[in-house]
């Protein structure tokens, strides 16, 4: 399986090119944050594709703030990243958020979802193929198991040691996240790191 990590602000300046020598063949870089832009993602974007490595745009869609809203900065996020042919497709990060938002009010659920269908549609219009969803089991099942998100690739969270926890819905993962405290060259301190289900070649049958 090929290798990845996923970045945002918070983890600094990074060294693509001891990020890529590490054998990393993609990166999902950070470019919003419910409805706030995440400014490191257009320099990030620019300097892992610079070295090789293949990019992808995910945003952090929070609850209790305006869909359509977070959809616009979405929408500039990947503007700025120059999102475009050749790249990953864009990725909707459904997890729950305690920390800033207090722990998960399951009476949030239908609109939460009905903002997540409304970002997925308007994304596969925009890029023409299906985005992918980032989310985990756990979270997924107190979302009810939603319906209909099977042609989404699935990145899913599952830190554990063999084979990951997959949410209802999807009998396989495109990428899995596998740990948030992994050690990458070029990155200061715990990274994200990931795992691509598949070689380089159905990677770029993923790619827009």
């Amino acid at each position: 399986m090929l290798k990845g990590i996923d970045v945002y602000a918070g983890d600094g300046a990074i060294e693509w090119h001891r990020v890529a020598d590490d054998g990393n063949a993609f990166a999902f870089v950070r470019g919003a944050y419910g409805d706030t832009l995440d400014k490191s993602a257009p320099p990030n974007a620019a300097a892992a594709r610079a070295v090789g490595m293949k990019v992808g745009v995910y945003h952090f869609f929070r609850a209790r703030i305006d869909p359509k809203i977070q959809l616009q900065t979405l929408i500039q996020a990947l503007d700025l990243a120059n999102v475009g042919p050749g790249d990953l497709p864009p990725v909707i990060d459904i997890e729950d958020n305690p920390k800033y938002d207090g722990p998960w009010d399951t009476r949030d659920n239908a609109a939460y979802l009905a903002g997540v269908a409304d970002w997925v549609a308007q994304v596969h219009q925009r890029i023409g193929r299906a985005p992918i969803i980032y989310t985990r089991a756990s979270f997924w099942a107190q979302l009810d198991n939603p319906a209909g998100y099977s042609a989404c690739p699935l990145w899913v969270a599952s830190y554990r040691p063999d084979t990951p926890t997959l949410p209802s819905g999807w009998p396989a993962y495109a990428f899995w996240q596998y740990s948030d405290a992994g050690t990458v060259q070029g990155v200061a301190g715990h990274a994200d790191v990931n795992y691509f289900n598949g070689d380089a070649a159905r990677l770029k049958t993923l790619l827009i």
